[in-house]
């Protein structure tokens, strides 16, 4: 637990100085002291606005994740389950956009009664907020299990993944005429679909029923059932970008990358028991991972607002343990999505 605080208070430390956009060296805040620069204020928004996503976001996920659990043991189904999972991190992300509703308010009003023409506030630079919608194409890629007693391994190149609501997300940064970053979390909610899949073996694995070893074939093809397993995510990370030449549209091309909060649960213990259990969890863990993504897409503007869409290829690593007594596994696999983010961005001053 003290690495997992480390980890998120250096993400935090360096998603503030990389966002604020400052060089410490940067003569503009030699200013007069009743100057205000946009710069400044953005800043000072990122140091409530960080913390509050970092800290009490994933509060409000793990909330959300157990209740959603909860109804799934309740016998609910998936799509009421993931509901409910839902509305704990949006109800989260909503209070925390309403506790900086204020500071944003008083910005703006100490920014109008400030030097706002003078060379420290820019209007090149552009300060935003987005709220998206992006739904995605994705897949498990590389499914690897292996025994915690060391005696097989299993491999599934792929199995297919759909879900029951699109990620929703929020994103605040800036932007000049060449270049932009932003801080971006999101909710992410993928399952897999019933399918047949085919599993490469190797070793021996314990049977219950023979109280033994026995050898595994070298190919097995399993009937999959839907919800296998149900992955829901957090994501908090850094975007950045290049923005190319305007042709009525605003293009730009980047990256990103970021930390995890990964939930996976099944009725099912894991790949070497596929034995349903009924009004319980067979596996209920949650783990910190890390993701990437490529990132291209148009902004039309407009004067205190734009609208996006965005196509990003996406890799988020999974890895837990899974499974019972002399069946106990390792797993870990590689969610790969397409993702076309749609979204509204708004000018925060």
């Amino acid at each position: 637990m003290a690495k997992i605080i480390i980890k998120i208070f250096c993400f935090f430390m360096l998603s503030s100085v990389c966002l604020a956009n400052i060089d410490f060296e940067d003569p503009t805040l030699q200013v007069k002291q009743d100057t205000i620069t946009k710069k400044q204020v953005f800043k000072q928004y990122l140091k409530t606005i960080l913390p509050a996503n970092m800290f009490f976001g994933p509060y409000a996920f793990m909330y959300g994740v157990a209740i959603g659990g909860g109804a799934i043991v309740d016998g609910d189904s998936p799509l009421i389950a993931n509901t409910k999972w839902l509305v704990a991190p949006l109800l989260g992300g909503a209070l925390i956009q309403l506790a900086n509703k204020d500071f944003t308010y008083w910005a703006k009003q100490d920014l109008k009664s400030s030097l706002i023409n003078s060379p420290e506030n820019d209007n090149s630079t552009l300060y935003y907020n987005i709220f998206y919608v992006g739904p995605d194409i994705s897949s498990i890629k590389d499914f690897n299990a292996e025994g915690e007693d060391g005696k097989w391994s299993a491999n599934v190149i792929e199995a297919k993944t759909s879900i029951d609501y699109p990620p929703l997300g929020y994103r605040t940064g800036f932007s000049t005429n060449t270049f932009g970053m932003d801080f971006e979390t999101s909710l992410l909610a993928h399952h897999t679909i019933k399918d047949s899949i085919y599993y490469s073996f190797d070793g021996q694995i314990y049977n219950e029923d023979y109280n033994m070893y026995v050898d595994l074939p070298a190919q097995l093809k399993i009937g999959l059932p839907t919800h296998f397993l149900m992955l829901h995510s957090l994501y908090m990370g850094l975007n950045m970008y290049y923005v190319l030449p305007d042709f009525g549209v605003k293009p730009y091309l980047g990256a990103g990358a970021g930390i995890l909060l990964n939930s996976i649960q099944s009725q099912y213990p894991g790949p070497a028991n596929l034995a349903q259990e009924d009004g319980a969890l067979a596996l209920d863990e949650m783990e910190w991972n890390w993701g990437y993504h490529g990132l291209f897409g148009f902004r039309y503007m407009k004067e205190k607002s734009f609208y996006y869409v965005e196509f990003r290829p996406t890799i988020h690593n999974f890895e837990y343990d899974s499974g019972s007594g002399r069946l106990k596994e390792h797993d870990q696999f590689v969610l790969q999505s397409f993702q076309i983010q749609i979204g509204i961005g708004k000018n925060i001053f």
